[in-house]
C-alpha cells in the first residue's frame, strides 16, 4: 500500500490518478532504493483499465546482453541450441498490461538499443520468427540513478531516455517527508500484529521520537524491516527503542557519510569488527558464524553506497556474480 499524507505524497497520488485516466503515456518513476517506486507502479496499472491484464516486472540489471531479445521478444523452437519450445517474452506476456522495467538505469548499451526499437514501433520479433506481432504494453520505468547525468556522460541513450520520460515522478527519500513514518508505522504494526494473532503493540513516546529522528538510509523499506522486527521482539509490550533495529551509524545515511571503499581494493574497507565489538553491548564476543554474518550484511551495505546503489557496479566489485548478490540482499533486507 502507498501511504503518505506529507504535500510530495499528495502530489504523488493526483499524478497517478491523472496517469489512470491516461494507460498509453510511459512513465518514468525516480527514487532511492526503498521509497517504493515499485508501487507507484502497481497503483497507475492497477488503478487504471489494464487493471485486468498482467503487471509484469523486470529486473533491468539482471538481464545479459546476450539474452535480452530472448528475454524481451521471445524466441520460437529451434531458435538456438536449448530452444525445446516457443517462449514469450516479456513485452508478449505484458500485452494489454504493464511492463515495470526496474533499475533501467543499470541496462547496458546493447540492451537499450533492444529496448529502444519495441518502444519506436510497438512490433516484435521473436528469435527465429519469420512474423512480426503487435503488442500494446504500457512502459513503467524506474530508477534510482540520474539517468540525465549517465546519458550526458554516454551510458544512457538520450532517445531511450526521451521515450521512458513521458511523465516523471519523483519519490522523496523517507526522510524528507518525516511526517509519513508515523502513518506508515502504524499501518504495519496492526498488518504484523494480525498476522501474528496479537493486539498492535503500542508506541512508547521514546521510540515515536527515536523513528522521527532517524534518516532510514534504507527508507520506507527499512522502516517495514524494523517495524516487523520490534513487533517480534517486543513480545505485546510497549515498543521502546531497544527494539528499534536501526543501522550502525557507521554504515551510512544522510547524516553519517560512509567512509568510501578503495575501488582497486576494496579489502581496505572501514574495519566494520570493530564496530561489531562495540555493538555487543550485552556480551563482549558473538559466536563467530553469527559474527561473520553481521559483518558482511554491514560490508554488503557499505559496498552498495560505494556504488550508488548501483547492483552490477556492486557484483563487479565484489567480483560475485549478479545473482549470488541479490540472494544475499534479499537474504539481509538490503
Amino acid at each position: 500500500m502507498l501511504l503518505g499524507k506529507s504535500d510530495a505524497m499528495q502530489t504523488i497520488h493526483t499524478t497517478i490518478h491523472q496517469l489512470c485516466n491516461n494507460s498509453r503515456i510511459p512513465v518514468l518513476i525516480i527514487g532511492e532504493s526503498g521509497v517504493g517506486k515499485e508501487l507507484v507502479a502497481q497503483a497507475i496499472h492497477f488503478g487504471g483499465p489494464r487493471a485486468s491484464r498482467p503487471f509484469v516486472p523486470v529486473n533491468c540489471s539482471s538481464v545479459t546482453a546476450t539474452l535480452s531479445e530472448s528475454i524481451f521478444f521471445g524466441h520460437v523452437q529451434g531458435a538456438f541450441t536449448g530452444a525445446t519450445g516457443d517462449h514469450k517474452g516479456y513485452f508478449e506476456t505484458a500485452n494489454g498490461g504493464t511492463l515495470f522495467l526496474d533499475e533501467v538505469g543499470d541496462m547496458s548499451i546493447e540492451n537499450q538499443i533492444t529496448l529502444l526499437r519495441v518502444l519506436d514501433d510497438g512490433v516484435i520479433t521473436p528469435i527465429g520468427a519469420t512474423m512480426s506481432k503487435k503488442v500494446d504494453a504500457r512502459v513503467i520505468a524506474a530508477t534510482n540513478t540520474d539517468l540525465p547525468a549517465k546519458v550526458g556522460a554516454g551510458l544512457f541513450r538520450s532517445d531511450l531516455y526521451q521515450r521512458l520520460a513521458g511523465m516523471i515522478i519523483w519519490i522523496p527519500p523517507l526522510r524528507e517527508r518525516t511526517e509519513d513514518i508515523l502513518l506508515i508505522v502504524e499501518y504495519h504494526l496492526s498488518e504484523f500484529a494480525a498476522q501474528m494473532g496479537v493486539p498492535p503493540p503500542p508506541l512508547s513516546p521514546e521510540a515515536v521520537a527515536a523513528l522521527e529522528t532517524y534518516v532510514f538510509p534504507g527508507n520506507v523499506r527499512e522502516l517495514i524491516h524494523i517495524i516487523e522486527h520490534a513487533v517480534v521482539i517486543s513480545d505485546g509490550a510497549e515498543i521502546q527503542p531497544k527494539h528499534l533495529h536501526f543501522q550502525p551509524p557507521h554504515i551510512g545515511g544522510p547524516s553519517s557519510p560512509v567512509t568510501r571503499i578503495n575501488e582497486a581494493n576494496p579489502l581496505n574497507a572501514p574495519a566494520s569488527v570493530t564496530h561489531l565489538a562495540s555493538d555487543m553491548s550485552e556480551a563482549p564476543f558473538l559466536p563467530l558464524k553469527e559474527a561473520l554474518v553481521r559483518y558482511e550484511r554491514q560490508y554488503l551495505y557499505q559496498v552498495l553506497e560505494w556504488t550508488g546503489g548501483n547492483k552490477a557496479a556492486a557484483a563487479r566489485l565484489l567480483n560475485i556474480p549478479r545473482r549470488t548478490l541479490y540472494r544475499k540482499l534479499a537474504k539481509y533486507h538490503l
